[in-house]
């Protein structure tokens, strides 16, 4: 059994989290997770703040040697506040707050060598979740997601790493949009890095993200040891966020290239680094190179 509570506070975010996890539910293999939240995100744009409260119940079960299952449900009310008042009626529109109430199916593989700084393996995620009808609340919409890693051992210990994920978003039960929260976003240091964070996709008509219905990202990145903890990195990454739903059109990418360094410390793990623009939608077309820095590590 794993108990975790976590506590972090900050000038653009603050994080209470309580969680539990029993690994063997009703004497069964079968693994209960708990989870009760309050997560403030004062980062998310120039033009409002949002936080979200609430938790989710989750069973998860291994299916074979690889595959594993996982069902959670989660209620949660999402705040929208600190709406700026030139904000276009765009954001103005999402300003309060809405209960959501949604249930989500996974399906995974995993073969990866280990979890963190695998060398050689694949992982493979397919589902999605749906939120209202049935199940009450006030958002309904559904999201499905396919998420694909290989790791390849190339040689000396050098690893050449591929990831890719596709993702949409539709509404249904006559709903006529989806919140800005649960749309997608794309740009910073966990997707296409040459950009700054949520500002590749749709626009408002003040210039302000306000996210897309389809994604594509595909990134491939070659990590070379130096001494024990610490890689050199190369990369590449190119995504699409479409407005519409089912629209994977990939005729006008965002892709970059860059250079890193990985410093693999236990318990503090740190990404750093420095990508340039290549190709560019007309939302960032002015886009220059850029530092990021990730902490965690990246699946």
């Amino acid at each position: 059994q794993k108990l975790r509570a976590r506590v972090q506070a900050g000038t653009k975010s603050r994080d209470l989290e309580l969680s539990f996890v029993e690994p063997w539910f009703l004497d069964r293999k079968l693994s209960l997770g708990v989870d009760v939240y309050q997560n403030d995100r004062r980062f998310l744009s120039d033009e409002y703040d949002q936080q979200t409260t609430g938790g989710s119940v989750s069973l998860s079960k291994s299916l074979s040697e690889f595959w594993r299952v996982r069902v959670p449900y989660s209620l949660e009310q999402i705040r929208v506040y600190n709406v700026d008042d030139e904000a276009s009626q765009t954001i103005k529109d999402e300003e309060g707050k809405t209960l959501e109430s949604a249930l989500g199916l996974y399906f995974s593989r995993d073969s990866r060598n280990r979890n963190f700084v695998p060398t050689r393996g694949s992982r493979l995620t397919a589902g999605g979740k749906y939120a209202g009808g049935p199940l009450g609340a006030d958002s309904d919409y559904y999201e499905l997601e396919l998420t694909a890693a290989k790791f390849l051992s190339v040689w000396f210990d050098h690893v050449l790493s591929l990831r890719g994920t596709l993702k949409t978003v539709d509404a249904h039960s006559g709903a006529d949009r989806i919140a800005i929260f649960n749309r997608l976003f794309m740009g910073g240091p966990r997707t296409v890095r040459a950009f700054k964070y949520r500002k590749i996709g749709p626009r408002d008509e003040d210039n302000e993200p306000i996210g897309g219905l389809s994604s594509a990202f595909v990134s491939g990145e070659y990590t070379i040891p130096v001494v024990k903890m610490i890689r050199l990195a190369a990369f590449y990454d190119a995504g699409v966020l479409n407005e519409e739903s089912y629209d994977f059109d990939t005729s006008v990418p965002s892709t970059g290239a860059g250079l890193g360094i990985r410093f693999d410390l236990p318990q503090f793990p740190l990404q750093l680094d420095y990508a340039w623009p290549l190709d560019t939608g007309p939302e960032n077309e002015n886009a220059s190179g850029r530092f990021s820095f990730f902490i965690g590590h990246t699946y």
